[in-house]
C-alpha cells in the first residue's frame, strides 16, 4: 500500500470517527421545555399513538382522585400509562423523585408530575430528579403544581386542569386542550404554550 493510500485510508477512518462522535454531541433534551430550538425547522415524524408511554407520578399530599382522572382520561384516549403512588411512603417526596428517575431510566414518552411543591428543602433534590429525565430527554409535564421549579428547562409545559382565562400562570394559552393532545404536543415538541389549560 503506498503512502497516499495509506493517509486516504487513515483520514477516511478519522472522518467516520469525527461523525459518530458529533452525533454523540448532541445535547440530552435540547427540545425539552424552555430550551425548545425552533430555529432549526428539520421535519421530523410524529410518534405514533400506539408507541406512547407516559409515567404518572402520584400526587403528593393530596386526595388520590386527581391521580385517578389522570390515569382514567388517558385510559381512555388509549394511551399506555403507568403509575408511581406515592401515598404509601414514609418519604412521599423521595418516593416521587425516585418514580422520576425510574420512568426517565424507562424512557417512557413523558412524564407527568402531579400536584409538585417544590420547597427551599427540596430544591436541589428536585433539579436532580428532573435532571435525569432531561438528561435522557424525555420531557416532564407538571400537572398542577403548587410551586414548579424556578428552572423552567427542567419541564417542558405546566398542564392546569380547568382552569380559567384568570389563570395567574405566565404565558397561559387562550385553548383548552385535551390531555391525550397537551401530551402529544409535548412528545413531539411541536409548539405549544409554558401553560396549558386541559380538561
Amino acid at each position: 500500500m503506498t503512502r497516499n493510500r495509506a493517509a486516504a485510508c487513515m483520514a477516511a477512518i478519522c472522518a467516520m470517527a469525527m461523525g459518530v462522535a458529533l452525533a454523540g454531541c448532541t445535547p440530552k433534551g435540547v427540545a425539552v421545555g424552555a430550551s425548545h430550538d425552533d430555529t432549526q425547522n428539520v421535519a421530523h415524524d410524529s410518534i405514533d399513538r400506539q408507541d406512547v408511554t407516559v409515567g404518572v407520578v402520584g400526587a403528593l399530599g393530596n386526595p388520590p382522585v386527581s391521580d385517578a382522572t389522570v390515569m382514567n382520561n388517558l385510559d381512555k384516549a388509549g394511551l399506555r400509562a403507568f403509575f408511581a403512588s406515592t401515598t404509601d411512603n414514609a418519604d412521599a417526596t423521595q418516593a416521587a423523585q425516585q418514580a422520576v428517575r425510574d420512568w426517565a431510566s424507562q424512557r417512557v414518552s413523558v412524564i407527568v408530575v402531579n400536584s409538585l411543591d417544590v420547597t427551599d428543602a427540596t430544591a436541589q433534590s428536585w433539579a436532580d430528579a428532573l435532571g435525569s429525565a432531561r438528561d435522557a430527554g424525555v420531557p416532564v409535564a407538571l400537572l398542577d403544581p403548587e410551586n414548579p421549579p424556578q428552572d423552567t428547562t427542567l419541564y417542558a409545559a405546566v398542564l392546569r386542569m380547568g382552569t380559567d382565562p384568570a389563570d395567574s400562570d405566565r404565558n397561559v394559552g387562550s385553548s383548552t386542550y385535551k390531555l391525550d393532545a397537551a401530551l402529544s404536543l409535548i412528545i413531539n415538541d411541536n409548539p405549544h404554550p409554558a401553560t396549558m389549560r386541559i380538561s
